[in-house]
């Protein structure tokens, strides 16, 4: 199954402003497989801030689907929604235990910081080394990871399932 990689055109100084200003009102996090900061799933129902992001993510989405016709020929019309949407914060020996995020359709995260001696994301054998302004786009129902970072990333992720078929 691909895993999609593409720049997205958002304001990564905005964007990491205003997870931190969300981090202050939520500076607790939630438990979670993820073991740094992380918001709740259901972020983007608790604020609009948001909002801007998501919409890129999902442009993101149909992009994918539009570039690999083979791959989404059973799906050649469908849009996508947010199911979940979560910010997250990773510091020196932060990471995240292997999961999937079956039955969703769609993982994503959305890089707006990376050091470069933060950890890859795993997904097995395939390892994505973060970069800031890069969306990673993959089937919910592959596994993956993050092993113990050195350095910093500052991201933020959404589930997304199908809303119509088109």
């Amino acid at each position: 199954m691909p895993v999609y990689s593409m720049q997205l055109d958002i304001d990564n100084d905005q964007l990491i402003k205003d997870i931190k200003h969300h981090r202050e009102n939520f500076p607790e996090g939630e438990e979670s497989n993820v073991k740094a900061w992380r918001s709740s799933y259901k972020t983007h129902e608790q604020t609009r801030l948001f909002d801007p992001y998501i919409h890129k993510i999902l442009e993101g989405a149909e992009r994918a689907r539009r570039c690999d016709p083979d791959f989404f020929s059973c799906l050649p019309y469908c849009t996508y929604t947010v199911h979940d949407f979560w910010a997250l914060m990773y510091e020196e020996g932060d990471h995240t235990q292997r999961h999937t995020h079956y039955p969703i359709t769609w993982a994503s995260c959305y890089y707006a910081y990376a050091d470069e001696d933060a950890a890859p994301i795993r997904f097995d054998t395939l390892r994505i080394k973060p970069k800031s302004g890069t969306l990673l786009l993959w089937h919910g129902s592959l596994f993956h990871s993050v092993p113990k970072t050195q350095g910093k990333r500052i991201a933020v992720s959404a589930n997304l399932i199908i809303k119509d078929w088109g």
